[in-house]
């Protein structure tokens, strides 16, 4: 394993003081919809600081929503400011390496906005939630980003690969970044669970007809919940047979012991390969 080579995604604060100091992190990815707007420029200052690179996860689903009026009658715990304002100082922000995109709405936003930007250098790539699953898929998303983006050819594109294509599969149309840990979330609703069920907690699980946990979390500032597999993506030990620049570590409702553990590499008491090997049938 070569040192500074992992992408590792946050989502609280604990998880970001735990991932800064470790060695074999080169990038610390922020993920939006986890944290507060005005929060957004700290944590990049203190990521930039530690003298790694600071990413920012844009939200899984957009949402161009008014300001919420003061005193609004609502459950949500989520920001009341206008989305479509704060998507603006996203790209303004000093110092941010790159933006991880994860649907269209944001890709189209992007492209009408990267050349006005002061940061030339802002590195875009796209997650793989924007299922790019073949050649062709990629190289209309690469053209449309070269016609739009003034200096493309210093700043190409970049692409998270599909967790849903077995290792033969990616090989035949290569990727920048590979997941070799996450909850993969297997749905993602359009609604937030505290508002509509009064929840006490942002995470918690479900059981599936197995009897097995689905660990659930509420993403209030967009009003959506992710609901995940119940067993992590684990292939850090088979970083050896997968060739890749970039490697990514995703973090979500990890434990500060757990996040420690994946760090140092050691396997979760249950896990899946994903598609590593199996192709989706």
């Amino acid at each position: 394993m070569k040192e500074n080579n992992f992408k590792v995604k946050v989502e609280t604060e604990n998880q970001l003081d735990i991932v800064i100091g470790h060695k074999n992190v080169s990038d610390i990815i922020i993920s939006r919809d986890s944290f507060a707007e005005k929060d957004l420029p700290k944590l990049v200052k203190k990521i930039k600081s530690h003298k790694k690179n600071a990413w920012i996860l844009m939200e899984r689903i957009s949402r161009f929503e008014e300001k919420m009026p003061i005193g609004a009658k609502s459950t949500c715990r989520g920001e009341p400011i206008d989305l479509r304002l704060s998507t603006d100082k996203i790209y303004e922000i000093a110092d941010l390496d790159g933006i991880i995109i994860q649907n269209l709405d944001s890709f189209a936003y992007m492209l009408r906005r990267i050349n006005k930007i002061a940061n030339n250098e802002l590195k875009i790539e796209l997650n793989y939630t924007m299922n790019c699953y073949n050649s062709e898929t990629k190289l209309v998303l690469e053209r449309i980003y070269n016609d739009k983006r003034n200096n493309a050819k210093d700043v190409p594109l970049l692409f998270t690969a599909p967790v849903e294509l077995n290792i033969y599969e990616l090989s035949d149309v290569g990727y920048d970044t590979m997941i070799l840990y996450s909850y993969i979330d297997t749905m993602v609703t359009a609604n937030c669970l505290n508002k509509n069920t009064k929840a006490e907690s942002k995470s918690s699980y479900i059981l599936d007809r197995k009897n097995k946990k689905l660990h659930y979390k509420a993403y209030c500032k967009y009003c959506y919940n992710k609901i995940f597999n119940t067993e992590p993506l684990f292939l850090l030990d088979k970083i050896g047979d997968i060739a890749g620049p970039s490697y990514r570590i995703d973090f979500s409702f990890e434990s500060d012991k757990e996040v420690k553990n994946i760090l140092a590499m050691k396997c979760p008491e249950s896990f899946t390969r994903g598609h590593y090997k199996t192709s989706i049938k």
